[in-house]
């Protein structure tokens, strides 16, 4: 592909994120495996509100919304929403207002003020709660209302799913690869939680921009295979035309397990449980429940299978608040002390 950097760099962003993100050795976690060494890329330390990846998207995103003049943010997500808390964070640090259109998947269950909920609120979002089924009729309305009251909106894709989301992590491939490079090491796989897809079509997309020789490998934590592929290839094919690109085809380079994503989305595994207790107790890094503990679980359990080996990167999207909420603490015993 032929595309120089000076062309990158003129793509707007508004750089708020705390980056390069740090490549931590996992020293401690890594000494039960004689077949892998493990690496972290700490995408939950961006910085703003507990930080995660959907903060690299919202550098592009949000630059976009400015170019249009937006006075006001509106969004979609399920209640525990990462990228819905990301939104509202980012909007306050810019001087707009968020409007959240959250998705209630069980109305039998009382909605608690917790984990991003709680945040979001905490933030002053102006939030509508609604059924799967009413998600595209209130966006409308949403959008309709602003624009009756002379506001400016601007509508962000659930999970910054979107062309300006995937080169945010386009360019997190030119970051990594400086990083590995510095610490002269050969690394054989990048291991993601995938969910909307958009984090790992921009990885895809990165690596061949950047010439990063390295196998790209998403842990589904939500859909079943055959729609994640299908979803990167048109999310990566959107963005080649935005950039000008010719594609070269991405059907071998799409790699997606969907083995542990377990009863469904939002409802944590108990391998991936037990995985978040020892990350914990041996490297004192927590992560979270619904993405990323799912996601390590099944890393690990390819690493024991020898389906992966060598030198693995894993990158953290972050999530952590989705951890202080009833339905998982209930899940941990506190041991007491006589």
């Amino acid at each position: 592909m032929n595309f120089h950097n000076s062309e990158l760099n003129s793509i707007p962003r508004i750089a708020f994120a705390n980056l390069p993100t740090p490549l931590d050795k996992l020293n401690n976690f890594i000494s039960q495996y004689s077949n892998a060494v493990i690496y972290m890329k700490r995408d939950d330390l961006t910085g703003q509100c507990f930080g995660g990846n959907k903060e690299r998207k919202l550098e592009y995103i949000m630059a976009d919304a400015l170019r249009n003049k937006a006075t006001v943010l509106v969004t979609v997500g399920v209640l525990q929403s990462n990228h819905c808390r990301l939104v509202t964070a980012i909007s306050n640090k810019l001087g707009l207002r968020s409007e959240l259109i959250l998705i209630n998947n069980n109305e039998t269950e009382e909605i608690i003020n917790e984990g991003n909920f709680f945040l979001n609120n905490l933030m002053g979002a102006k939030i509508h709660i609604v059924r799967i089924d009413e998600v595209q009729d209130k966006i409308k309305d949403v959008l309709q209302n602003l624009r009756d009251n002379g506001e400016q909106p601007y509508f962000i894709e659930g999970g910054g799913h979107n062309v300006f989301g995937a080169i945010g992590y386009v360019f997190a491939i030119r970051e990594l690869k400086k990083q590995i490079e510095e610490m002269g090491l050969l690394v054989n796989y990048l291991v993601l939680p995938t969910g909307t897809c958009t984090t790992q079509a921009g990885l895809i997309l990165g690596k061949r921009l950047f010439g990063l020789d390295i196998e790209i490998i998403g842990i589904s934590i939500a859909r079943n295979k055959n729609r994640c592929v299908t979803d990167i290839e048109t999310i990566i094919k959107k963005t080649e035309e935005y950039l000008n690109l010719e594609s070269t085809g991405y059907v071998t380079d799409i790699i997606v397990y969907d083995e542990y994503i377990g009863k469904r989305y939002g409802i944590p595994t108990k391998e991936g449980l037990g995985l978040l207790k020892v990350m914990a107790e041996k490297e004192g890094l927590i992560i979270d429940p619904i993405y990323n503990a799912k996601a390590l679980a099944g890393m690990v359990d390819l690493i024991s299978k020898v389906v992966l080996k060598g030198n693995i990167i894993y990158l953290n999207t972050g999530g952590l608040p989705a951890l202080f909420t009833k339905k998982i603490l209930s899940n941990f015993e506190i041991e007491k002390s006589l």
